[in-house]
């Protein structure tokens, strides 16, 4: 007898087909009560293919219990079998003796295994996969759209957007309500997209549109929430009311109540009461501080910061009890101190003074929490206070993008970037339309070399904000780190100069467009750059270039020593006057390090270069502090320490930092290391 014949007389014999018919027809009764299931919990849609995955796993043990598990007489041996197969006998006979124990308990027992798998990972995901920081599935969401202004006083507009603001601030406090952040909302302003494109866009489920008019004593908002699937007016309303704080925030509160009802979001009698009380009973002061929302919001220039401090500390010196005015005033300060535009002892001292204040007057506001969590961490890195109050803060606003993105800086800031990235695209998922969302995404998929995934991100930035020139700056910087291309580098930032952005003065622009002229030899062009600027140098967080010092290395490589020489002084002589004012900053040393290397004094540039990282140590900051370890690196390179320089590339290449193996094999900077056995093997261990 064939071996195919005996085997299918073996299947036969064990019932096989038997079996693998109860399982398969168990294994689709189980799979309906899985989608079922899915769609009731609201578990992801990938759960019934999981299930079909352990029903398959499931197959081979059913099969194998088969041939492996039967009761009674031993099985007959195979010459026996083909005699009495021949002799016609019926192929139940052929066991000798009962027939095996492989029945609809096996196979039963199969199929509610794999679905007992399944519940075990379905309940994992409830009870903690699905909970993520700001976002679930369960919940609805809406979208506010700007306000439109319909005040007889173009001058109120600052009013209009006020009232936007504070009602997303309001809807903020529901913790069953997914509400989109003002910056995504923004650009829908006088829009004329049809609501299912913009809910479509936004991936809401309703839309708020409204206007307001404020003349006189009266105030007149009109209100209408949009089903974003169907188009269909859900719920509308019109409030006529004198103009008084008391009204505005009454009419604020029941608009978010009108929206929770109407989505059947839980509103809780705790959260019904932060929403009830007004900030201020001075209708003035909330003037200014509407004015000073508006002038935070509009941009990150110096400009735009100092009004605002300004608006806000007018709106406290009109109700010395506005307690949600010192914690914009404080988070303001902050701000100043962060970016640098007044990096002073006293300027955060301010922001410590504020937060205070506003604590005194009102200890569970969690707009003074978040205050208190910025001040922690832009004044003092102090990571884990700042966590604990961005903590207290979301406890009472869990749909709140700032504290959100805030807890993705601090975990950025040490040294967790893969909770960061969590946290931003959490606060992205909640903001899909604010382009500085996208391009800290982008930033953090860059620190842990993720190029692609950057760039994709920075792209998504430049779509929703073509005239984000950080964003520029950062898809060139992407592609100088991911390909080494500074001619695809210098089309991004072309792209930026058609759009009339400033590329001479601009901290991130021109810096980088003199560092690429300068890296494919069009050194006159860069030092035209330079002269042509009115600031001394290119300062941001993360570094201080002098112009001098830039002009300095470029007449150095077109062999004019004593045009150097000036320029290299006068770099000197200003870094050493920064340091004077403020000699706790870690970027002044550095780039002075790097200046005495030029200048041959050894000593003090290597001094300098580890005053920097004693200054900003990685344990305190593992972002920025990468930067004093990177310039020390170059500092020794030029001093001639090449093993010491190579040991800290090495250190900045076993971590997720701002530097890659691409922008080392470029950079004229490194050219004395080129030839080191060292580094030509670092090179290529990291390539």
């Amino acid at each position: 007898m064939s071996r195919l014949k005996r085997l299918i007389l073996e299947i036969h014999r064990r019932s096989l087909w038997q079996v693998l018919l109860i399982y398969v027809g168990g294994a689709l009764v189980a799979y309906q009560a899985v989608q079922a299931l899915t769609e009731g919990l609201g578990l992801p849609q990938w759960f019934p293919g999981l299930a079909v995955v352990l029903f398959v796993i499931g197959l081979p043990f059913v099969v194998a219990t088969a041939f492996v598990r039967e009761t009674g007489a031993p099985p007959v041996a195979p010459s026996e079998m083909e005699a009495a197969a021949a002799e016609g006998a019926a192929p139940g006979a052929l066991s000798g003796g009962p027939r095996p124990h492989i029945t609809w308990r096996n196979a039963g027992l199969s199929f509610v295994v794999a679905l007992a798998v399944w519940g075990v990972v379905a309940t994992g995901w409830l009870l903690f996969g699905g909970r993520v920081v700001g976002l679930t599935e369960e919940r609805e969401s809406v979208a506010v759209l700007p306000f439109a202004n319909l005040s007889p006083d173009p001058e109120n507009e600052f009013f209009a957007q006020g009232i936007h603001e504070d009602i997303l601030s309001q809807l903020a406090k529901i913790g069953d309500l997914d509400v989109i952040s003002r910056q995504s909302v923004l650009q829908y302003a006088d829009t004329d997209k049809p609501t299912p494109r913009i809910a479509a866009e936004l991936g809401v489920d309703a839309i708020l549109e409204g206007s307001v008019r404020r003349a006189g004593d009266r105030v007149r908002v009109v209100t209408q929430l949009i089903d974003g699937r169907t188009d269909a007016h859900v719920w509308s309303e019109t409030y006529d009311r004198e103009l008084t704080v008391a009204n505005v925030f009454e009419i604020q509160s029941e608009i978010a109540e009108h929206i929770a009802s109407a989505l059947q979001a839980e509103f809780t009698p705790e959260e019904k009461q932060r929403i009830s009380s007004p900030p201020t009973a001075n209708l003035e002061a909330y003037d200014y501080y509407l004015r000073g929302l508006e002038f935070f919001g509009r941009s990150s220039e110096e400009h735009d910061f100092r009004i605002a401090v300004e608006m806000f500390e007018n709106a406290t010196q009109l109700d010395s009890r506005f307690a949600l005015a010192y914690a914009r005033l404080s988070r303001t300060h902050s701000y100043m101190y962060w970016f640098f535009f007044d990096h002073s002892p006293e300027r955060l001292q301010q922001a410590k003074d504020a937060v205070d204040r506003s604590l005194e007057i009102e200890p569970d506001l969690p707009e003074a929490h978040e205050a208190l969590g910025f001040y922690y961490y832009m004044g003092h890195l102090d990571y884990e206070r700042a966590l604990q109050e961005f903590e207290i803060a979301l406890g009472q606003q869990p749909g709140n993008v700032e504290v959100i993105s805030g807890m993705g800086y601090v975990e950025r800031r040490r040294g967790n970037f893969e909770v960061a990235l969590t946290h931003l695209e959490n606060a992205a998922r909640l903001d899909p339309r604010d382009g500085s969302l996208q391009s800290e995404v982008g930033q953090t998929y860059a620190l842990l070399r993720n190029y692609a995934e950057a760039d994709a991100h920075y792209d998504r930035a430049l779509a929703l904000v073509p005239d984000d020139a950080e964003a520029y700056v950062l898809r060139a910087l992407n592609y100088v780190d991911w390909e080494g291309d500074v001619f695809k580098a210098a089309a991004v930032l072309r792209e930026a100069a058609d759009r009339g952005l400033d590329t001479v003065d601009h901290p991130y622009l021109g810096y980088m467009w003199v560092l690429l002229e300068t890296s494919v030899g069009q050194d006159e062009a860069a030092l035209a750059r330079l002269s042509s600027g009115s600031s001394a140098a290119f300062s941001t967080q993360h570094y201080y270039v002098p112009k001098a010092m830039m002009a300095a290395e470029i007449y150095s490589r077109m062999n004019e020593p004593e045009r150097a020489r000036q320029h290299l002084d006068s770099a000197v002589a200003l870094l050493e006057a920064a340091i004077q004012e403020t000699p706790e900053d870690a970027r002044l040393h550095s780039r002075l390090g790097i200046a005495y290397a030029r200048q041959g004094r050894v000593e003090d540039a290597i001094d300098a270069g580890e005053r920097a990282v004693e200054l900003l140590p990685v344990s305190k900051e593992a972002w920025r502090g990468l930067h004093p370890i990177a310039s020390l690196a170059r500092i020794l390179t030029i001093t001639g320490r090449h093993d010491e320089a190579i040991d800290r590339l090495e250190y900045l290449l076993s971590m997720p930092a701002g530097i890659s193996v691409a922008r080392l094999r470029m950079g004229s900077e490194w050219d004395p290391l080129r030839s080191h056995p060292r580094f030509q093997a670092l090179l290529e261990e990291y390539e």
